[in-house]
């Protein structure tokens, strides 16, 4: 077929300079120096047009539909054919964005990527006010290019990381969540975390981190770790995923942290390589289904005693933990407020999404002000989680996403947790008991059952689609939220 091998020549060159901006933003957050900053921002903006130009041309629009016509395109894998229609359906929405508004809008997310990272050290919410009011801006009329009839623009946004996604969908959901959560999160603490004294140093933690991602089935052959005050993972391209996490003396959230972040690359590292040529970032608009994967490995697996059984004697060493198993399944599976979003146990960690949902769908329909968010925010964690926030550090800048323009992102976390629940019957179903299967080391054959039925098809197929699948049911919170009253009600 000679215009998929057009197709995919071109998809190359835009793979390799997708390769080359996806390093260069790992430099600009991992390890470029201060005065270098502005120097490496502006080489990424000067990629980013590049590449903006391959994704818009005409060209690139009359060769998609010349292999979609083509009568030999109905001989191609489905999944190759759908994200070759997906590759149109994006490219029709890029075209709609001009050019020097673009540039603007991607040097501005990198500007105030770097103003947050500031401005979170220094407790000054003024000192990033002014960029997040641009990038909230910007990104309202980002969205109005791609979709200007719509009524709803977060609707707009929503649907960018999850397909099929609306307001009315998650209103539903997030609200039966919030009834059956919020009558079994306790406020007291049995535990005396601060009695416990764990000193690190980066390597410890490095070579911790590499362990426990080899044991869950990540290639480290195909990774790379680094520090960094938020946790992430970034597909450079199909061999090259690097995951980064914050430094910590915190045992509890460093595990679980290194466990989700896991849990993305392996999905990653899994889709198959027929897939992964057409785009670096293989999974546009599934964002639920990937957070889905990387919760089941932090909460569902990792939260597990049994998970732990074959392993902990080893990390206790690693880790310095003079704590018998018992003892760290019970801090690990605490249910207590935090004021921190990374650092909450999986029950309350619910309520936290619910909260940016409800401020980000009130920022994107005008109802609330720059200068009123701060105590929005602080209100809704006393209400949900009888929390008292003491800083804006602590509070509505803890998180990185608002900072980049990824408004609509958060909710994924959650549809992600509730997928968790639908998929724990299937795979027991099909390979038995999770307990019996981590308490005998076997997690790998978990993460190739998932590789087998989730990952290698990347995003190929709608959550939706997936869950129709593997669960033959409609997305519903019932099992994750059976799973945390069995768990947290006693």
């Amino acid at each position: 077929m000679k215009n998929l091998k057009e197709l995919l020549n071109y998809q190359q060159e835009i793979s390799n300079i997708q390769y080359t901006i996806n390093i260069l933003r790992w430099e600009l957050k991992i390890s470029v120096p201060k005065k270098a900053e502005q120097n490496l921002i502006d080489l990424i903006a000067t990629f980013e047009s590049k590449l903006f130009e391959l994704q818009t041309s005409e060209y690139y629009g009359k060769l998609l539909n010349k292999v979609i016509n083509d009568t030999d395109f109905k001989n191609i894998e489905k999944a190759e054919q759908n994200y070759i229609c997906n590759l149109l359906r994006h490219y029709e929405e890029k075209r709609k964005i001009p050019m020097d508004f673009y540039e603007k809008y991607i040097t501005l997310k990198n500007k105030s990527n770097l103003v947050w990272k500031d401005a979170k050290k220094q407790n000054n919410y003024q000192l990033f006010k002014p960029y997040l009011k641009q990038v909230i801006e910007m990104t309202k009329q980002y969205y109005r290019y791609i979709d200007s009839n719509s009524s709803n623009l977060y609707d707009v946004m929503l649907n960018d990381y999850e397909t099929g996604m609306t307001c009315k969908i998650i209103d539903k959901l997030f609200d039966d969540m919030k009834q059956r959560l919020l009558p079994i999160i306790s406020k007291e603490s049995k535990h005396e975390l601060h009695n416990y004294k764990f000193e690190y140093t980066n390597q410890e933690l490095i070579d911790c981190a590499q362990f426990l991602l080899e044991y869950i089935g990540f290639d480290t052959n195909k990774g790379l770790i680094g520090i960094y005050p938020h946790a992430f993972t970034e597909k450079m391209n199909m061999n090259d995923i690097r995951i980064a996490f914050g430094h910590t003396n915190n045992p509890f959230d460093f595990v679980t942290t290194i466990i989700h972040e896991g849990g993305h690359g392996i999905f990653e590292q899994n889709i198959k390589e027929n897939l992964s040529r057409y785009e670096n970032t293989t999974i546009e608009n599934l964002y639920a289904l990937h957070e889905s994967q990387s919760r089941f490995y932090e909460n569902i697996l990792g939260r597990n005693i049994n998970f732990w059984i074959p392993i902990y004697d080893e990390i206790s060493k690693k880790l310095h933990l003079n704590l018998p198993l018992s003892e760290f399944i019970s801090m690990l599976n605490e249910s207590v407020p935090n004021v921190k979003r990374t650092e909450s146990d999986e029950l309350t960690y619910c309520m936290h999404i619910i909260l940016r949902y409800e401020i980000e769908r009130a920022i994107f329909n005008d109802e609330v002000s720059l200068d009123e968010l701060p105590n929005l925010w602080n209100q809704k964690m006393k209400d949900y989680l009888g929390i008292v926030v003491e800083n804006d550090s602590d509070g509505l800048m803890q998180d990185v996403h608002w900072s980049e323009g990824d408004f609509g992102y958060f909710p994924t976390y959650l549809l992600g947790t509730i997928y968790d629940g639908m998929f724990i019957e299937p795979i027991e179903k099909d390979l038995g008991s999770l307990d019996d299967l981590l308490r005998t080391g076997r997690i790998k054959e978990i993460t190739n059952y998932l590789s087998k039925n989730i990952y290698q098809n990347g995003g190929a197929y709608t959550s939706s689609e997936m869950i129709k699948k593997m669960c033959n049911s409609e997305i519903s919170v019932d099992p994750i939220a059976n799973y945390f009253e069995k768990k947290y009600s006693k």
